[in-house]
């Protein structure tokens, strides 16, 4: 896996998986990486209802990330 990848840990980013969708749903919807291996990625957010999800997905199907910074 990436280096770069690995550097996720704790950024807040939207994700791409290889079918072209946002792992949050939206583009609008924003998650913070809690965990990060090499076959594994694991995000957190609040979706538009409030509810707080935890999603785990695996690494070869990112495609694309755009990071945030504060």
């Amino acid at each position: 896996m990436s280096d770069m990848l690995l550097g996720l840990k704790n950024c807040c980013c939207s994700i791409k998986n290889d079918e072209a969708e946002y792992l949050t749903g939206s583009a609008d919807i924003v998650c913070e990486v809690l965990d990060i291996d090499d076959e594994w990625i694991k995000i957190f957010y609040t979706d538009r209802t409030g509810k707080r999800v935890v999603k785990v997905e695996r690494v070869d199907s990112i495609l694309s990330v755009k990071i945030y910074h504060s």
